[in-house]
């Protein structure tokens, strides 16, 4: 990817805007930031994107590195920093996972969206950790799996997808899918079945036709078996496998608050702390001035507004859930 905000984010793309609601959060948020660094004179940014929050921050630390696996990102990071005249931030090519830096080389460490993509978010928390200095803090937005499902334990659907070729039918994809809360987890399998052969059989093909389109929610009971439809059962399934092309799955682990927070005690932090990375107040504030009439009344102030709205954020975080979440490596 050339860019992976599309070249939308403010300062680094875009001047900011008072009548934008996403230039306010992003205050907010690169505020937040900087606030749970505290006092730190140096910082490293795991995982920048286009140099976000890095190039942000700049101005409020003496030193910031960034590190990315991948020298496209990190070429664009560099070009960024040349383009805004930015010295003090410095990207360099590097796995989470297998950090060079020397013991305690940073004094505060942040993330965004980065960490729980790794092949292994706790080794790469492990790294963190040895890099902090100790009274250190690690800030980090993650994406909480658990945010999926605020009103349940997860989700289970079955549905088809059709592709039709120019010169007749094309492929039919059955998914299942499976995804759990506790244990974040995600399982999809798919079962592509060719439309030349399905239309042969004119009753399978219906059957298989009438199920295209929105994904049929299961029963997903704790106390009792899934009830499944019919088109999942295994008569059904054999009744489908002449016609079956071919098949794949894939299983996937997601973090949660509560998975996130026994990752970061087990390499050794301690006092987490979370926040909502969407900060509802100053969406809730930008929403009030902009249904009154008043966003131009922001204009030279809405920065500092949303600053406080940040700093306030990370003052009031506590323990629980939350996508953004603070924690301190012990002093010595």
């Amino acid at each position: 990817m050339e860019s992976q905000s599309g070249e939308c984010l403010a300062v680094l793309y875009q001047p900011l805007d008072h009548t934008r609601r996403t230039h306010w959060h992003d205050v907010a948020i690169v505020s937040a930031f900087a606030r749970a660094m505290g006092d730190a004179g140096s910082v490293l940014d795991v995982g920048p994107g286009d140099g976000w929050p890095s190039l942000r921050m700049a101005d409020r630390f003496s030193r910031i590195v960034g590190i990315d696996p991948s020298p496209k990102r990190v070429r664009v990071q560099r070009e960024n920093a040349a383009r805004l005249g930015i010295l003090n931030v410095e990207f360099l090519v590097m796995d989470a996972e297998a950090m060079s830096f020397g013991d305690a080389s940073f004094d505060g460490v942040c993330a965004a969206s980065s960490i729980e993509q790794c092949d292994d978010p706790a080794a790469a928390l492990a790294q963190v950790h040895r890099v902090l200095r100790p009274g250190g803090t690690l800030a980090m937005v993650f994406e909480d799996y658990s945010e999926y499902f605020p009103e349940s334990d997860g989700d289970e659907e079955v549905w088809v997808e059709r592709a039709r070729s120019t010169d007749g039918p094309g492929e039919h994809v059955l998914f299942y899918q499976l995804r759990t809360k506790s244990p974040g987890r995600e399982v999809r399998y798919g079962i592509v079945i060719d439309g030349v052969r399905l239309a042969g059989d004119r009753e399978l093909s219906e059957v298989v036709d009438a199920m295209v389109g929105t994904p049929v929610s299961l029963d997903l009971q704790a106390d009792s078996a899934p009830k499944r439809p019919d088109e999942l059962s295994i008569p059904f399934l054999e009744t489908l496998a002449p016609h079956v092309v071919s098949a794949a799955c894939y299983e996937l682990n997601h973090v949660t608050s509560r998975t996130l927070d026994e990752l970061l005690r087990s390499v050794g932090f301690s006092e987490i702390r979370h926040l909502n990375h969407r900060i509802p107040l100053v969406h809730e504030a930008f929403d009030a001035a902009e249904s009154e009439g008043r966003l131009d009344e922001y204009a030279s102030t809405f920065v500092q507004v949303c600053e406080e709205i940040g700093v306030r954020a990370v003052d009031d975080a506590t323990s629980g859930q939350g996508s953004f979440v603070i924690a301190q490596k012990p002093p010595r």
